[in-house]
């Protein structure tokens, strides 16, 4: 089992103390890496970047915890309790779910559960009250319209408005997103618990002219970008600059690695060829010199033959700059081709019409 703390955040100003409190804990967390190596996951990082943006309007505030309720959130109907909880394994996640509570006007409480297996992590949750003062916390947050009737999708209000919609998206990846290392692979995806949801999520995207895919996993269903412009865009709608420096970096590094390595290849296969065809040349020169002596060649033809000897790996270019005058690939290889022809005339001569 799991052992629970609380902290508690209101109007009264204690959000300070426990501001302070997650923060240490998630140094703590994060030097550890959450696998002992003391390392973050990029994806990881990019929800820490994200996580520290500011915001300054409430429509994105509300559009932010509206899609995090989306993604992460539960609702809790008791006698006594009425309460939305999101769940986060991220501390700089947890602590961002509570600033916006905060900034809303709404009070808070953290509970932190921690679980030794299957392996060593934290679970933060965040309960806020569906009432306080009067005010009702799922319309504001655009899940339930008029008389309070439940909505099949989020109340396009939400994200009405462009900068709404970023954070829209920002509050999707932080509560459900996950973006490999360009290192790697090119992918980032969100997984949702609903339809709906994901009709939400792909209608945002798609005001940014992000084309993703859709599956389902297990239960769930994933949408998902590939492309590696695509992600980078998707990085840069949701404020994380940094990140989006990161994977331009690597992908530049990547790509001239690719590149390089068809250079080598495609040397090494020509090299390869050279080499073969030299053999060759070698090859049927010898076979002439056993059959009638290189002095049977004509002048121009033997002067070529005793390079080739001597020159087994050269190309036909590098050979044609060795003859005097100068030649061009083209006629060396021609003159190539007639020793070819004096060879099989040797070849008949002899009895001998094999290669």
């Amino acid at each position: 089992m799991g052992e629970n703390r609380s902290y508690r955040g209101g109007a009264d100003g204690s959000f300070r103390a426990v501001q302070l409190l997650i923060i240490d804990k998630e140094r703590r967390i994060f030097q550890d890496g959450g696998k002992g190596d003391g390392k973050m996951s990029f994806s990881a990082q990019v929800k820490d970047e994200v996580a520290r943006l500011e915001l300054r309007n409430d429509c994105c505030r509300r559009s932010e915890l509206a899609a995090l309720a989306r993604v992460a959130g539960t609702i809790l109907l008791g006698q006594e309790k009425r309460q939305l909880v999101l769940t986060t394994e991220a501390s700089t996640v947890a602590r961002r779910i509570f600033r916006l509570v905060k900034a809303l006007g709404w009070g808070g409480v953290i509970t932190v559960r921690r679980y030794a297996r299957p392996r060593r992590h934290r679970l933060f949750a965040v309960h806020i009250p569906l009432e306080e003062e009067g005010r009702l916390l799922l319309p504001q947050l655009g899940f339930v319209g008029g008389e309070n009737i439940p909505l099949p999708r989020l109340d396009p209000a939400v994200f009405e408005r462009n900068c709404c919609r970023r954070a829209f998206l920002r509050g999707c990846f932080l509560g459900c997103g996950f973006v490999s290392d360009p290192n790697r692979a090119y992918h980032l995806e969100l997984v949702l618990k609903t339809v709906q949801g994901v009709e939400d999520v792909a209608a945002a995207l798609s005001a940014f002219g992000l084309r993703s895919g859709i599956g389902e996993r297990k239960e769930a269903y994933r949408i998902y970008l590939k492309d590696a412009e695509q992600v980078v865009e998707f990085l840069r709608v949701i404020g994380a600059n940094q990140a989006v420096l990161y994977f331009e970096n690597c992908r530049v590094l990547k790509e001239m690695k690719n590149q390089i390595n068809r250079l080598v290849n495609c040397e090494t296969a020509n090299l390869g060829k050279t080499v073969e065809t030299g053999l060759k040349q070698v090859a049927l020169i010898k076979e002439i010199e056993a059959l009638a002596g290189l002095g049977a060649l004509r002048p121009q033809l033997r002067e070529l033959a005793l390079l080739r000897l001597r020159y087994p790996e050269a190309s036909l270019s590098e050979l044609g700059r060795l003859l005097m005058p100068p030649l061009g690939k083209s006629g060396v290889s021609h003159r190539f081709r007639e020793m070819q022809r004096f060879a099989e005339q040797l070849r008949k001569r002899q009895g001998n019409p094999g290669s």
